[in-house]
């Protein structure tokens, strides 16, 4: 057996996924929150001897980071290859602020889906990317809904107001029902994408990525939605794999 735990670090909740190679065939077992990891790596026999680990990480867990070090694992961080403008042979049209999670997934469809893709990679902010056969072409960052939805306390007459995350695509009438779902106003962005940038398939990733595909399915649209909710870690996997060692 072969491990391989990919970590993604993101703006919060952090977390790890586990893949084993039996023979020729690598197997995503689970992905599970950071603090979670020493848990399954014991249960499932992974251990520095046997296992590697792939790093994409916006907010830094340096601690998290030291103490898997200390126990022999040899970490691979996707922020050593990249420079900007390209990233393994991908032209890559925004600034080095890019995060290492948008990366990394855009890298996987460039190299794998090679269609014109639009990914929203949907967690505690909502990214909107475009894909296509000249690269990463850029893209937006967004409040995820619930931080859409705090902004509200700064009002007020508003702040008072208790509101769910029940989006419903019928015109409002009430202040609860103006204020949730005026979040549509993303989806007709997505759409705008859809249109000027001729995309052939939408991607859908991260832990609200089930909210987005609802959003989708009220709007007309010909695009099928695909959702990958763990597409950052099978990103992570096809990259250390194909680009840095043939595990």
């Amino acid at each position: 057996m072969q491990g391989l735990v990919t970590l993604d670090f993101g703006n919060s909740r952090p977390t790890a996924g586990l893949f084993q190679k039996h023979q020729t065939e690598w197997k995503l077992l689970k992905v599970v929150p950071l603090s979670e990891l020493p848990l399954y790596l014991n249960q499932l026999q992974m251990s520095s001897d046997n296992t590697s680990m792939v790093l994409a990480e916006v907010k830094s867990q340096d601690e998290e980071v030291a103490r898997l070090q200390e126990q022999g694992f040899l970490i691979t961080r996707v922020k050593d290859y990249w420079r900007g403008q390209r990233f393994a042979g991908m032209p890559v049209h925004y600034a080095h602020t890019l995060g290492e999670d948008r990366l990394i997934q855009a890298f996987y469809i460039y190299k794998t889906i090679k269609k014109r893709t639009l990914l929203l990679d949907a967690g505690t902010f909502l990214t909107m990317d475009v894909i296509t056969e000249n690269g990463f072409e850029g893209g937006y960052i967004i409040p995820g809904l619930q931080q859409y939805l705090e902004i509200f306390k700064n009002g007020e007459l508003l702040k008072s107001i208790a509101l769910d995350q029940n989006l419903s695509p019928d015109l409002p009438h009430g202040s609860a029902e103006a204020m949730r779902d005026s979040y549509f106003a993303f989806a007709a962005l997505a759409q705008k994408l859809v249109s000027e940038h001729k995309i052939e398939k939408i991607l859908l990733s991260g832990g609200q990525s089930t909210l987005w595909e609802k959003l989708f399915h009220s709007l007309p649209s010909l695009l099928c939605v695909q959702v990958e909710p763990s597409l950052v870690h099978s990103s992570l996997h096809y990259w250390m794999t194909t680009q840095i060692e043939l595990l």
